[in-house]
Parts: structure tokens; sequence; C-alpha cells
């Protein structure tokens, strides 16, 4: 009998080391697919809070808000811990459901007055709902907790912003840029306030020299005429993750290196082939060379490759990326993917989530070396009319990219024809609707 329960015991460990090791490497590789798999796989075997919490966050994380909810919405009733409170108050956030979210992030401040982080997102959402002194109040608290300084004072600058007091978030915004803050935000936010202060010689190098814009003079005129609302970058915090997990954003500034690990994934046919994954963010706004593209390792000595013509009913085929570029012309902004073969309909999803906000979701793909957050950096580059860009690999190899616009607008999405790369190029065009 001891023999059999010391047997159940090293199983039992050896099975949860090996679990943590699976979430750290898809953690360190943003592969939220695989966690999303993971935490799936864990509730099914055991159902708890904890991990609820955690798969949330990772719903969270690639913008899938209705799962996000749902996975917590059972343990809401009976739960005593703040973070669970505010991660939901994420949530209804980014669902627009401003009034749900301020009544659990006060449950959470309820459970534990020092949770910094609730009073900082409390004043996003009150932000939102244009209570500036009410924000104010809260971002103060949130400092007093010490939640992080840096971006309680890219709030405040924001609230400025909305309250149309110029100088004050300048001065704000000049602190994190003495700092050494060079995210799109800081940039786009300090570049309208010296618009609006009426500095327009600073305000035209400052876009030169941090390459904002390809014709600044343009973005600058149109800066005069956009009310803040309009115009300012919010950008609301990711929730809290685990020590270990990299936190996903496009607005870090900092090079984060991440060990390039070999991961098995079977693929639709039922075999197995491995390819080498390496996410690294990288927010310089200058250069858009060609990246180069992402290599395929160990593959097994006799393997065929698959050269067959697509035909009506055929699977999907790869696409391998090339190079994506952005840019800004006088009535659009362009986003344009080169890629290896032609981009046929069937590879790709175009959706209008609402007149600012927009889905794309590619299949099949085989990224560039650089990864995902250089693809996002290199359409997030097109300041003028983007005001916020974000995506996601899925385990399926499905890249989703959401974009927002600044203001309401349309896309037409065409192949830009043999000439126009040296590859095969496929353009998205976004326009205002009044134009």
């Amino acid at each position: 009998m001891l023999f059999v329960v010391t047997g159940c015991q090293n199983s039992t460990v050896r099975y949860d080391l090996n679990d943590k090791q699976k979430i750290y490497v898809h953690e360190a590789t943003k592969n939220y697919g695989g966690l999303i798999e993971l935490y799936k796989q864990r509730l099914q075997r055991s159902d708890s809070e904890d991990t609820r919490y955690k798969l949330a966050q990772v719903y969270y994380l690639t913008n899938d808000f209705e799962a996000a909810k749902r996975t917590l919405m059972p343990v809401l009733k009976k739960s005593r811990n703040d973070n669970v409170f505010v991660l939901y108050g994420h949530i209804e956030s980014k669902m627009r459901n401003n009034d749900t979210a301020l009544e659990y992030l006060d449950k959470a401040i309820a459970i534990n007055p020092k949770n910094g982080e609730a009073y900082n997102v409390k004043g996003i959402v009150l932000l939102k709902k244009k209570q500036y002194d009410a924000a104010r109040y809260s971002f103060n608290l949130a400092r007093d907790n010490f939640y992080d300084e840096n971006k309680v004072t890219n709030n405040l600058a924001m609230l400025s912003i909305l309250n149309k007091d110029y100088n004050e978030a300048y001065k704000y915004l000049n602190i994190l840029y003495t700092k050494g803050y060079r995210d799109q935000t800081i940039l786009h936010n300090l570049l309208y306030t010296l618009v609006k202060l009426n500095k327009i010689q600073l305000a035209k190098s400052f876009c030169i020299s941090h390459r904002l814009s390809h014709d600044p003079e343009i973005l600058i005129q149109e800066l005069k005429q956009i009310e803040p609302i309009d115009a300012i970058k919010f950008n609301e915090i990711a929730p809290t993750q685990s020590e270990s997990q990299k936190q996903y954003t496009i607005e870090k500034t900092a090079l984060q290196k991440v060990s390039k690990t070999d991961t098995a994934i079977k693929s639709k046919n039922g075999t197995n082939t491995q390819t080498s994954t390496k996410s690294e963010v990288n927010a310089k706004l200058a250069n858009i060379a060609k990246l180069d593209t992402e290599t395929e390792t160990d593959v097994k000595k006799g393997s065929q490759k698959n050269n067959q013509a697509n035909q009506a009913n055929q699977a999907v085929t790869k696409s391998t990326i090339l190079a994506v570029r952005s840019g800004e012309h006088g009535k659009f902004s362009r986003v344009t993917f080169e890629t290896v073969s032609p981009l046929s309909k069937n590879q790709y999803l175009l959706e209008k989530i609402s007149p600012t906000e927009f889905k794309l979701s590619l299949y099949d793909v085989t990224l560039p070396k650089a990864g995902i957050n250089y693809i996002i950096n290199r359409i997030a580059r097109s300041d003028r009319d983007f005001s916020n860009v974000t995506g996601t690999l899925t385990a399926e190899k499905t890249l989703i990219l959401q974009i927002k616009t600044k203001r309401n607008s349309i896309v037409k999405d065409f192949d830009a024809g043999p000439d126009a790369c040296k590859a095969k190029c496929f353009v998205f065009d976004f326009y205002l609707e009044n134009k």
C-alpha cells in the first residue's frame, strides 16, 4: 500500500512539473492558443477559481472578451479574490459596459483597499464616462497605493488632454519622455500637446525625428482640427499576470529576449512537424526593412512538400509572410502584406466590428523570423489614421490583427498586382467614410 501511494505521488509531481514547463514555454513564446488548451484541460480535471482566473487572463490578452467573461462568471458570486474582480472590471470596460465595470472594481477595492491596479482601472473607466474629477481622484489613489508611477503619470496626462489643459499634459508627458520612454502612446500624445500649444516648428521636428508620419505637415494640420477625445492614444493596462509570463503589448520600448523553443505541433493531416518560434518586441518606429522568413528546423528526412495546385474544395494553402509595410497617402492609410504566393479570398477574413474597429484574420500563416510584434509595429507606425493595433497567433497558425482607426472608416482590399512587389502583394486601404 505504501509503495502504491508513493508511486501516485511521484507521478503527480512529474505531471505537475511537466504542466508547469509547458505553461512556461507557451508564456515565453506567447503561444496563447497553447495556454488556453492547457488551462481548459486543467479545468476538466479540476474546476477551480485559480485556473478560471488564469484562463480568463489569456482570453483577455487575445481580445476574446466574451470568452474571458464566460470563464469568470461562475466564480463571481462566491469569490473573495480582489484580482478576480479587477480582471472582470477590465473585461466589462473593454466591452463598453462601464457601469458594470465600476461595480466590480468597487468590489475589488472593498476586499482590498490597497489594490492600486483597481484604482487605476477605475480611473480609466471614469475617463470614458467623462467624470474627470473622479478619474483624477482615482488615479491619485492608485499612486498612493504604489501602483506603477509611470502608468499613472501617463493616465493623468490623458486626463489633462481631455480637459484641454495642454500645459499640464505636456508637463506629465515630458516627465516620461525625459525618463527615456518612447512608446507610441507617449510620442503621439506629446506631439498632440505640442500642436495644441501652437509649438508648430517643435512639433514638426519632433514628428520627423521620431518618424511619426511620412508627411508631418499634413498630420499637424489634421491634429489642429481634431478634438482630444478623437486624438489621444488610449491604452488600457493589461491585467496582472504570473511572474514568469511576458506582458503582451506593442507599447513596450525595450527589447525582450526570449529563448528560441522548438515546439512540436500536430498538423491537420495528422503528421508532426517541429517549428522554431521566437517572439521579440521591437518598438523602434524607423526602417521598413524586409523581414526574414521564419525557418523550419529538424524536418524529418524524406518528408514531402505539397505542390498540388489549389482546387475549389482544397484546404487553405499556407501563406508565408515576407514583409509587412504601412504608409499614409492623401485620403487613406495603406497596409501591404508581401507573401511568397498570392493571397486568395479563402486565406483571410476582414470583419468590421464597429465603425472604427476592424478584425483581420490570416489563416495558416508562417510569420517572419522577427515575430508577430514586428508585424504589429509595422502597421501601427501609420499613426495618422490608426489609434491602436493588437494581434495574436493562435495554435492553428491563424494571425489575428485588430486595428482601431481614429475616425469612422471603410476598407478596400485587393491584390496589388505583379509590379507592386518583388514577391506577391496584397493591400488593405483604410479610408475615412466621408472621403
